[in-house]
């Protein structure tokens, strides 16, 4: 990139090549072969400096909840004992959604010393989060150039993962809560568990009406209830299908699918606290590497599976139909919790083969435009024919959970 300095470098050289037209003399000749030197040199000896530059980033806090100030402090050391480097930054970063395009700055680095940067941004979205637009350049040392020195995939800037935040709604706590309880969401086995009674006894309050043993009840005037082997163990595996981002192509549509990616991620978290708060064990799987490692007495699960749900990438690792099929779901599991964006013939159809497997099936149906639901109505229907319960949840309006 060329400076205001080049610019009356080339002005001198045009005046020294007429002088010497007008004066022919060694003197000029020799100006000239110097003047002309000067860019080639500065360049060269450039690179060289700007191999003397560290650059560290180290973030503040490797989890933030959506809303806080991520922070990274970048340590910029010059390694150099001749020249002190100007340096100007610019970072650039669909992720940040700041108010400005770009972030710009200039930092002077004396030699054999180090500079700390503060850089902070709000993020708007659940999920890893980190700069992916930076450009350093450096300044040469007659200051005809800037040099590009760094860029964004030359320094480790290290994640920082956005935290999804809980729904305190009362409403949904007590449907939800009512779901579990209730018969049309039972924390009970799978089908092939049913023929395997641990007891039969007198109905309590709380009991399933589904428990109930029709033939004995009928026989002995009172109401007797099956009870299973491991009835108590309450398992829940939760599924997610959330919409993918490419921020290369950024715009309104990848913009609306973020808002909807944050619905889903908080509604999911929510869920987590309420199956947790019902005493059931949450199996979340989402593909992801083990990342999250930490002692269990510093972090409770919920605040685990809060942090597995903040991995989760914009881009999708395994398709989710793949997902579906690779479950494994035998007689241990009770419920599958599923939440998705998109209900098609070859997702029903899945589900339909699942929910003679399982205990019970929840499927959350998340939507953020009316003709979204209008597209989906025969497939709901459907589901709700094979008795798999359906929650519509709209991202753009109170969803009321008492109908």
């Amino acid at each position: 990139m060329f400076r205001l300095r080049f610019v009356f470098w080339l002005l001198a050289v045009a005046a020294t090549f007429i002088g010497n037209q007008l004066i022919e003399h060694k003197f000029i000749m020799t100006l000239m072969v110097f003047l002309l030197s000067l860019p080639f040199f500065s360049v060269l000896y450039g690179f060289w400096i700007s191999r003397k530059l560290i650059v560290e980033a180290i973030p503040e806090s490797e989890f933030i909840e959506r809303g806080q100030p991520a922070c990274w402090y970048v340590r910029f050391t010059n390694l150099s004992k001749l020249q002190t480097m100007a340096l100007r930054i610019a970072i650039k970063a669909n992720t940040l959604h700041l108010d400005q395009e770009q972030i710009k700055s200039t930092l002077f680095v004396s030699q054999n010393s180090s500079q700390d940067i503060r850089l902070t941004a709000i993020p708007t979205f659940t999920g890893p989060f980190t700069v992916d637009g930076l450009s350093i350049t450096i300044n040469d040392i007659f200051g005809f150039f800037r040099l590009k020195s760094f860029s964004a995939n030359q320094v480790n800037f290290p994640n920082i993962y956005v935290l999804p935040l809980e729904d305190r709604s009362e409403t949904y706590h007590e449907y939800l809560s009512n779901q579990l309880a209730a018969g049309e969401f039972p924390a009970g086995k799978s089908q092939s568990l049913q023929d395997e009674i641990d007891r039969l006894r007198n109905m309590e309050n709380g009991d399933s009406i589904k428990h109930i043993h029709w033939k004995l009840s009928a026989r002995m005037q009172e109401w007797m209830v099956k009870e299973y082997d491991k009835e108590d163990d309450h398992t829940i595996t939760i599924l997610l299908n959330l919409p993918e981002v490419f921020f290369k192509t950024y715009n309104k549509e990848s913009n609306r699918l973020l808002y909807l990616r944050n619905f889903m991620l908080d509604h999911t978290y929510s869920a987590i606290k309420i199956f947790l708060s019902r005493e059931a064990t949450v199996r979340l799987k989402t593909y992801q590497p083990e990342l999250v490692v930490e002692e269990a007495i510093h972090v409770n699960e919920s605040d685990l599976l809060r942090k597995q749900l903040a991995f989760i990438p914009y881009r999708l690792v395994i398709p989710f139909s793949e997902q579906i099929h690779d479950e494994k779901l035998g007689n241990e599991q009770n419920i599958l919790y599923i939440i998705t964006h998109e209900l098609n013939h070859s997702l029903v159809a899945d589900l339909r083969e699942l929910s003679t497997r399982i205990g019970s099936l929840h499927l959350v149906f998340a939507i953020d435009q009316s003709g979204t639901l209008e597209a989906a109505k025969e497939h709901i229907e459907h589901l709700s024919s094979l008795n798999i319960n359906v929650e519509i949840a709209h991202s753009r309006k109170v969803n009321d959970y008492a109908q």
